[in-house]
């Protein structure tokens, strides 16, 4: 093994050395693959494992090795030394038959393409020792596949690649709890105008996107109690992630549905996806209309997902900019940007009907016309907010009698089932209207005590008044140049962050920051 001390300069070739170890100025804890120097690496017959806690191994020396063999690239080194995630920073692809193993005692981040060219395979594995890590693809990362043979597993689990809306759907009908990736990115322009969900069966498996898109889904629906989206609805043991709608337009004219561009219903899992897009969404018949960018109705879980969407619901829908209504589950470190108009009974830019959310924000225009408008949630009732915020402006109207408030328009939590809103703030306009309840944080408050530790913007809101009708206890205003001198009080500095060119200069989430 071929040992360096100081800053090594990189004159041998990485194929001329059976194995390396060199100083690194990388941070917290990971192997990180990118474009920098090998350094903190011993790579020896097939495995690549760190010598130190951070650790940087060359993309185009990893690519190398490909060349020749399947290699694995652990995060567990010999003598205890254990990193703990595997971050992929730079393009990383080979043409060869090889496999490339990623093994991670924490979690595995893609960041940047990687491109299996031929008949490679790829295995990820999270949690080799951890219990928290999870498989994530950032903005421009995904993993793609030039030939469907091709070997992918995730947690050892194997999984069918397909390369089509078409595709996935024929998988999912022939095996409803099977586990499917998309290979890589796919035009669904040549599919034509769909008049129901492509993929209407219940899906109680796993699709895994891979960080891939489809772009072009077109979906104008004519259905009474229908659940409209590229997926009708996915169920309590359904998982989709890390999947992307891209340009995507949902249009559904029926009465009683559930609308939104991914998912219809979700009883299950939506985790690391994203839509950019329109959805227009259905009437109130006798049971209830829910549209929304990403999904229309949720019992289920949705975590660290985003909708840019403009979403448009019609006659008393529940409308909101990431979901129509949530009846159940959680959103957890998730965001909407794009606006929400139409009419309906609540309109919000993150949800119409909310239940338990945190870490989460918005930042589109509500201008729906509807009982209740919040720049988070419209309604919420049996959950708890916390940690989250809104920034966009909630239009209020001469005479509708509307709720409106910067965060949520009807806030019914602790009147129905004890919940709260906790450290969340809003920042956005709440211009006043004649008829009508507006608040700078909140329309109305139906029960006292259910706030702490929240804030409005005085300046940014031009109110002075923090909640329409109903308790204001817990909800403090501050001005703009407060606002962004520092975190408000008790918002958690490991939550919470500030800084003058993110967001404004107003607290963001370091778990969720703005999309730059």
């Amino acid at each position: 093994m071929f040992i360096g001390s100081g800053v090594f300069a990189g004159r041998c070739t990485f194929a001329a050395l059976t194995g390396m170890v060199f100083l690194a100025a990388t941070a917290n804890a990971a192997v990180v693959i990118s474009s920098a120097q090998t350094a903190n690496m011993s790579c020896l017959g097939g495995v690549c494992a760190p010598t130190a806690t951070d650790a940087v191994l060359n993309a185009g020396d990893l690519e190398t090795l490909l060349a020749s063999g399947s290699v694995e690239v652990t995060t567990t080194g010999s003598g205890g030394v254990q990193a703990g995630n595997i971050e992929v920073r730079a393009p990383l692809s080979w043409s060869s038959a090889a496999s490339l193993v990623l093994d991670a005692y924490d979690s595995i981040v893609i960041g940047k393409p990687v491109s299996v060219k031929k008949q490679g395979g790829l295995s990820l594995v999270t949690n080799d020792g951890g219990s928290t890590g999870t498989l994530s693809f950032g903005a421009k990362g995904h993993a793609s596949f030039a030939n469907l043979s091709s070997s992918l597993t995730i947690n050892r689990g194997p999984y069918t690649l397909v390369n089509s809306v078409a595709a996935l759907a024929d998988a999912i009908a022939g095996n409803p709890s099977g586990s499917f990736a998309l290979a890589a990115d796919y035009d669904a322009a040549g599919d034509g105008t769909y008049s129901t969900s492509p993929i209407p069966m219940l899906l109680n498996g796993t699709v895994e996107g891979l960080g891939n898109a489809i772009s072009n889904l077109t979906i104008t629906a004519n259905a009474d109690s229908a659940q409209i989206g590229l997926f009708s609805g996915v169920g309590t043991d359904g998982i989709v992630s890390d999947l992307g709608l891209i340009a995507a337009k949902v249009d559904v004219s029926g009465k009683d549905d559930a609308v939104g561009g991914l998912v219809g219903s979700n009883s299950g899992g939506l985790i690391g996806d994203f839509m950019q897009g329109t959805v227009s969404g259905s009437e109130l018949g006798t049971r209830g209309a829910y549209t929304g960018g990403l999904v229309g109705n949720s019992s289920g879980e949705i975590r660290n997902s985003h909708a840019n969407a403009t979403v448009h619901g019609k006659e008393q829908a529940y409308v909101g900019g990431l979901i129509g209504a949530q009846s159940g589950g959680e959103i957890v470190d998730s965001y909407a940007t794009g606006n929400v108009s139409g009419l309906g009974t609540c309109a919000g830019g993150l949800a119409g009907y909310a239940g338990t959310i945190s870490g989460s924000f918005a930042t589109g225009k509500i201008t729906a016309k509807s009982p209740a408008r919040g720049g988070l949630a419209g309604c919420g009732a049996g959950g708890t907010i916390s940690n989250s915020y809104a920034t966009g402006l909630v239009r209020s109207r001469n005479g509708d009698g509307a709720m409106d408030g910067g965060l949520i328009g009807n806030d019914l939590y602790g009147g129905h089932g004890g919940g709260a809103i906790i450290t969340s703030y809003s920042a956005g306009s709440v211009p006043a209207a004649d008829g009508s309840i507006e608040g700078g944080f909140a329309g109305a408050v139906q029960n006292s005590g259910a706030a702490t530790n929240d804030y409005w913007d005085l300046t940014a809101s031009g109110t002075s008044q923090g909640v329409g009708e109903g308790s204001s206890s817990g909800i403090t205003g501050l001005t703009s140049k407060r606002f962004r001198s520092g975190l408000p009080s008790g918002f958690d500095p490991a939550i919470w962050a500030e800084k003058r060119d993110i967001n404004n200069g107003l607290p963001y989430l370091l778990a969720n920051p703005p999309a730059k």
